[in-house]
């Protein structure tokens, strides 16, 4: 029997590496010449969805990515065949730090350093913890940190479902991508509007305000 994805009471919304030096137009990533517009734009209808997760005590886990020399093996640093160039979200800087988001209370934050939310214990302890068997997955950027996260959720036995509309790519085509190769292999592909909707829903018949 398959369960709703959607449902309040069987969801956690996880938020990947919405960051300064993956979003900012000042940051790492926009200074090396890629187009962040799209997750600048997207930002604010992300914020929307966090606050209604927060209504309907939906559980939201705000994953962050920070390299340092302590984590960054020799095989990560040249992963792609040549020497990562400009290293982002280093230990305690403003590239790190969460852009246009703030942590609410209540809000899980938790620490990865590579592409996957599951290479961090912390997180798959967490997801564990909260039995709740549908991951929601949504951030930046579409194509490598969430796709390798939603990948490996699929892979742990949660049902995953990724909310195009509230993540980002540096390219549409790149973004386009993942959402097809999503929908036809690893979860399925929803909207903010389609979560929110499904959650004032099932609120509204439990008598919630």
């Amino acid at each position: 029997m398959t369960i709703n994805r959607l449902d309040p009471g069987a969801s956690v919304l996880v938020v990947i590496d919405v960051q300064n030096d993956f979003c900012s137009r000042d940051g790492v990533m926009a200074r090396s010449g890629k187009d962040v517009s799209s997750a600048v734009d997207m930002v604010p209808r992300l914020a929307g969805l966090i606050a209604g997760a927060h209504e309907v005590h939906v559980p939201v886990i705000l994953v962050r990515t920070i390299h340092s020399e302590g984590t960054t093996s020799e095989a990560w640093r040249y992963r792609t065949g040549r020497r990562e160039a400009v290293p982002n979200c280093l230990p305690d800087s403003w590239g790190a730090e969460f852009f246009s988001l703030k942590p609410q209370p209540g809000d899980f934050v938790v620490t990865k350093h590579r592409y996957s939310a599951f290479n961090s214990l912390e997180f798959t302890e967490l997801v564990a913890s909260l039995k709740r068997p549908s991951l929601l997955f949504c951030g930046v950027a579409t194509n490598v940190c969430v796709e390798t996260s939603l990948r490996d959720a699929t892979c742990f036995d949660y049902y995953a479902a990724l909310i195009e509309d509230c993540s980002s790519a540096y390219s549409r085509d790149l973004h386009e991508g993942t959402v097809n190769n999503i929908r036809a292999n690893f979860g399925v592909v929803v909207t903010a509007e389609e979560i929110l909707g499904q959650w004032r829903k099932t609120a509204g018949s439990n008598g919630s305000d």
